[in-house]
């Protein structure tokens, strides 16, 4: 009898050792840990929500990917959305629209026929960039801006969206096709100049004052 409990302590402390302990210890990182807790609750969520539903972990694991997914997917897009934001903004921030005091000088009608001059010609990058600068002499004459030579597009925008915020973001996108117009020295062609020529004139013509 004595023998029978000697060799359970015996075997008690071998088994008690660092080399047999090893066996029972969770090998799981954080990561590891954290995702089945996760599960582990995911499925207990759904297990009580859809009692129908076998909310296994593999299902819960499944779904858990599902969401960790499309969360990725919109972080995404807001990311590029704010990205091609910040990209259009130091874009329209760089340059000043007017490029010598004569521009300045002149009247919004002055820059409009300019404008309307070149579109006959064809000529719809130096069309886009009068109809703009006529477009901006209009708003100063409406104190929704105050224009000045050293003033870039941004800062336009910026007062713009202060004073008549509905009108801002389609200054914002002609101000774009402005630039591509002035400082890319790229070729505008008429269906672009048409999306924003009808609206402006709308503007200068006096129709588009509570818009």
């Amino acid at each position: 009898m004595m023998k029978e409990e000697k060799a359970r302590e015996e075997l008690k402390e071998i088994l008690s050792r660092n080399e047999y302990q090893v066996y029972y210890e969770d090998k799981r990182n954080t990561l590891q840990v954290l995702w089945d807790d996760v599960k582990a609750w995911l499925a207990d969520m759904l297990a009580k929500f859809f009692p129908s539903l076998e909310a296994t972990s593999s299902v819960a694991g499944n779904i858990l990917i599902v969401i960790i997914s499309v969360a990725i997917a919109i972080l995404a897009i807001i990311f590029i959305f704010f990205a091609v934001r910040y990209r259009q903004r130091r874009t329209i921030g760089k340059q000043q629209p007017f490029q010598s005091p004569n521009e300045l000088e002149w009247s919004y009608q002055q820059h409009l026929k300019h404008a309307l001059k070149q579109e006959e010609l064809s000529d719809f990058s130096l069309s886009t960039r009068h109809l703009f600068l006529a477009l901006l002499l209009y708003f100063h004459e409406k104190s929704w801006l105050e224009a000045k030579i050293w003033k870039t597009n941004w800062e336009y925008y910026e007062e713009l969206r202060s004073a008549k915020k509905d009108s801002a973001d389609l200054f914002f996108n002609f101000a774009l096709l402005f630039d591509r117009a002035t400082y890319g020295k790229q070729q505008i062609q008429k269906e672009e100049y048409s999306l924003y020529r009808d609206k402006a004139l709308k503007w200068l013509e006096g129709e588009n004052e509570d818009v």
